[in-house]
């Protein structure tokens, strides 16, 4: 599988959701608005898209698990994890970097639909961090002094990050407690602690260490807890 075929599959399911939600919406409105409980419940959720980067042998993917505590199904305070993977030649130096890192986010996502109807409409925010590792190394370096040819080795380097993210995002149920998620975040990077040997190419969580940009989530959410919230049309038809 390459990344086109992700990216067809990725539309299909974007395609899927949106049918989904288009049947939900057009069921009548309760005649009494409903107010969810102060502990609506718990979700978990991972990124499938970073896992399946790597699984193609892409040069660098984020595979990431997440949590959010739901109360009143409006505020939810979240917390992701991951592991940052790159492994990237550069055509114009000839340096190889590589690392394998992790990172954390946290913050907060805020679902802007009123309704109790299982899809999701949100704005999030989130502050990321990662200290992580790194490796680089170029057989054929010029040294820049003397203009000799010298392997380069630098092994274990050290660095932290820390950014910003905010964006938006969509969530629809797709059976039972079962949801599927897409986010889109612009990322803003604060603050880069690096040797002065050599910087690094990629930032475990952000992406490229070049300039500030945009990225993205496909999650597949499970919905858990005895909180779960129900509207009372979903527990008069039985429904989870």
């Amino acid at each position: 599988m390459n990344l086109p075929t992700i990216c067809r599959y990725t539309c299909f399911l974007l395609l899927i959701s949106l049918a989904c939600t288009s049947m939900q919406a057009q069921e009548p409105q309760q005649k009494k608005k409903e107010k969810a409980p102060l502990l609506s419940g718990v979700t978990v959720s991972a990124d499938i898209v970073g896992f399946a980067m790597k699984a193609v042998g892409a040069k660098f993917a984020n595979m990431e698990v997440g949590a959010r505590i739901n109360f009143r199904d409006k505020y939810f305070p979240a917390a992701e994890l991951g592991i940052g993977d790159c492994h990237k030649d550069g055509a114009e130096t000839g340096n190889s970097f590589s690392t394998t890192s992790p990172y954390m986010r946290f913050g907060m996502d805020y679902n802007f639909n009123k309704k109790h109807n299982g899809n999701r409409l949100f704005g999030l925010f989130r502050y990321g961090f990662s200290s992580f590792k790194y490796d680089i190394s170029n057989d054929t370096f010029t040294d820049p002094t003397y203009g000799t040819s010298v392997p380069l080795r630098l092994d274990g380097e050290k660095a932290t990050a820390q950014w910003l993210e905010f964006g938006a995002g969509v969530e629809t149920k797709l059976w039972r407690f079962i949801r599927l998620g897409w986010s889109i975040r612009y990322k803003f990077r604060v603050s880069i602690k690096t040797p002065d040997e050599g910087k690094p190419y990629f930032i475990p969580g952000f992406g490229k260490n070049d300039s500030n940009g945009w990225g993205g989530t496909m999650n597949l959410v499970f919905d858990i807890g005895k909180g779960s919230f129900k509207s009372s049309k979903e527990k008069k038809n039985g429904k989870s």
